[in-house]
This record gives structure tokens, C-alpha cells and sequence, in this order.
């Protein structure tokens, strides 16, 4: 069957107009990393990881972005510096009641994406074993690296709080949905 130009263009923009339809409902995808963030991201999440073995907490701190500290410090009516002296002391407190027993991020298990801007980001699986003395815990966990000013920061986004202070503070991430955390106990 041979259609009429007419009917033959009609259809051409009907499919034009399908594909374009099906290309904006689309997630994007990611961006390849370059060689250099995929070895400055693997650097510092190695970084972190020796710092929670060795309880560095200025380390551990250190992977916040500045915008979000700067929104904290804000919010709470404190200088940035006093926000993060109170910030180091508080994690002092609470890893002083729990025994580390286990911490990984599996940067091999990432899942690559990017915001409708075109910057990446990655969420790492992450997993850690604590002992607060009443038995060993798993905590399964997502965390968030983004980029931002050619650094990687850390985000924790297992719970609704910390993905409302990283959304108010980067409203990019509005749209983005983050699974929440699981807790089981562990022999």
C-alpha cells in the first residue's frame, strides 16, 4: 500500500513528534566521567575510608560540601567554623558509643547519573557495621558523591532529613529520588 504525500508527511510528524515525546520523558543519561573525576572520585573515597577507620573526624567533615555547612551555619545562626567545631564534637560523642566494625563504599556497584544540567553525580552503595553494644548492626545505605567546582563531596542520603537539607540547598536534585537506608542486626 502506497500512502499520498499528504497522508505519507502527516505520518513522518506524527513520528517526528513521538520519538522527540519519548526522548524528553527519558532519563538522562550520564555523562562519561573523565579519566581525572573518576581517579578523584576513587581518591576520595578512599580518603574517607581510612578516615573512618581512623575516626578522623576532620576528615569525615571535610567531605561536606561548603554550600550545605554554609546553609547549616545559616540556619542555625553560627559562623561556619563553629558549625563545624560543633559538627566534630557531636561526631566525637557518637562514635565514641559505638565500636566500627566495618565500613565500605562499592564504587565498582555505582550507579552514574546526571541532572538535567549536565553535571554528574553518582550514588555508591554503601555499607557499614557498627557496635553499640547490644550487638553488631548493618546499616546498608546510599551515598551521594557530587561535583561540584571540580571536587568531590560526600553526601549521606539515607534518610529523609539529609536529602531535605541537600535539596533546599541544591534545588537541582528536586526531582531526583534517593532510597532510604536499611538497619538489620548481624551476628
Amino acid at each position: 500500500m502506497r500512502l499520498a504525500a499528504g497522508p505519507r508527511r502527516n505520518l513522518s510528524r506524527l513520528l517526528l513528534a513521538v520519538a522527540a515525546v519519548a526522548l524528553l520523558a527519558a532519563p538522562a543519561a550520564a555523562r562519561e566521567l573523565s579519566a581525572e573525576e573518576k581517579s578523584a572520585l576513587a581518591e576520595r573515597i578512599a580518603t574517607f575510608d581510612a578516615a573512618m577507620v581512623d575516626s578522623d573526624i576532620e576528615a569525615l567533615i571535610d567531605v561536606v560540601p561548603p554550600k550545605v555547612i554554609a546553609t547549616i551555619a545559616e540556619g542555625a545562626g553560627a559562623s561556619e567554623a563553629q558549625l563545624r567545631e560543633a559538627l566534630i564534637e557531636q561526631s566525637r560523642e557518637a562514635m565514641a558509643a559505638v565500636e566500627l566494625i566495618s565500613f565500605a563504599m562499592d564504587l565498582e556497584a555505582a550507579d552514574y547519573r546526571q541532572l538535567p544540567d549536565g553535571t554528574p553525580y553518582v550514588t555508591i552503595p554503601t555499607e557499614t557495621v557498627l557496635d553499640a553494644g547490644a550487638g553488631k548492626t548493618r546499616v546498608s545505605t546510599q551515598t551521594l558523591a557530587l561535583l561540584e567546582t571540580g571536587r568531590w563531596y560526600l553526601v549521606r542520603i539515607d534518610d529523609q532529613q539529609q536529602v531535605d537539607i541537600l535539596k533546599a540547598v541544591y534545588p537541582e536534585f528536586s526531582g531526583v529520588e534517593f532510597q532510604p537506608g536499611t538497619m538489620e542486626a548481624v551476628e
